[in-house]
């Protein structure tokens, strides 16, 4: 495990007239082993980084103030609290990348601890409330002062992830402008994503349910369940089917399927719990050339490289 941010360089850069940390949320040098950023991109917009491994124990217990943070996991979990419960943020090897949005109202105690030889790769998007209300965004819910969401995130958002978590410092006024381009995309997407929770929210009970049970047998390994499977599983004729598939994801429902077993495919994939052969016949692809190009055309990256990548370079 340590070995894993070796490669990277030492990097600890945290701006001091960041909204959103105070003097004892940034950690000194030898803390960490790796990359360590914090930059305000504009007033109630920031961005943290962390990309290495906990080379001592380091506590982190003060306020979080009134905002909204989106938080993203590549590898590793967060021994974090708020409001004296857990956050519950992290991501184990084989699990998908999800992204999650919390928001307080009002000052809420914080609580973070890092072990030694504890690894993280992770991004933070800080935004105030003052920032979303100029920029026109909106929470789902209203009348909490605590609120989360998540959900699973895309190959784009994983695409702008990686992107920022490998960038050791942001050093120059043109990694700035991709980091803030980055960023806004990130939560562009989020938000995105947020009203198509709403739209979830609007269906039935009944037609949750017949959602669940299409996603079930999606995910089951082998051969790709036909529309009438799908139609069947759910209680719906075929034209029902493409109708609240397409409602809910904006796709055709075989479509929908290929996408949850890709995803599936890479977690696999990257928690090397079999190779790309075996891979591409749990994810019911008949060759492993055909599942390769479904996959870079999906992800931009060939199986192989996502199978023998190292965590860091990941």
């Amino acid at each position: 495990m340590a070995g894993r941010a070796d490669a990277l360089p030492n990097v600890v850069d945290f701006e001091r007239n960041l909204d959103w940390s105070s003097a004892t949320d940034c950690p000194g040098q030898g803390v960490f082993d790796g990359v360590v950023t914090a930059l305000q991109l504009r007033e109630g917009f920031g961005l943290h980084t962390l990309n290495a491994t906990a080379r001592q124990q380091f506590e982190v217990n003060s306020h979080r103030k009134p905002g909204v943070i989106l938080h993203c996991f590549l590898d590793g979990i967060a021994d974090a609290e708020l409001a004296g419960k857990p956050m519950k943020l992290g991501r184990r090897p084989g699990e998908p990348v999800k992204l999650v949005l919390t928001s307080v109202d009002e000052c809420q105690p914080f609580v973070r601890r890092s072990r030694p030889e504890d690894y993280v790769r992770k991004i933070s998007i800080q935004m105030s409330h003052a920032w979303l209300d100029e920029n026109g965004l909106t929470l789902p819910e209203q009348g909490r002062d605590l609120q989360r969401f998540e959900w699973l995130a895309t190959n784009e958002d994983i695409r702008l992830l990686e992107a920022l978590v490998r960038t050791p410092g942001f050093a120059t006024p043109v990694e700035r402008l991709q980091a803030e381009a980055m960023s806004l995309g990130l939560v562009a997407g989020s938000f995105a994503s947020l009203s198509g929770q709403q739209q979830n929210c609007r269906l039935t009970a009944r037609e949750q349910r017949q959602l669940r049970r299409i996603d079930a047998l999606a995910r089951h390994s082998g051969p790709l369940p036909s529309l009438q499977d799908l139609a069947r599983e759910a209680g719906l004729s075929l034209s029902g089917l493409r109708r609240l598939i397409h409602t809910v994801h904006g796709c055709a429902p075989l479509t929908h399927v290929r996408r949850l077993r890709l995803e599936m495919a890479r977690s696999r994939l990257e928690a090397d719990q079999s190779s790309v052969e075996e891979t591409a016949r749990l994810a019911g692809y008949s060759s492993a050339a055909n599942f390769a190009t479904a996959f870079r055309r999906h992800f931009g990256v060939a199986p192989s490289q996502v199978h023998r990548a190292p965590r860091a370079a990941r």
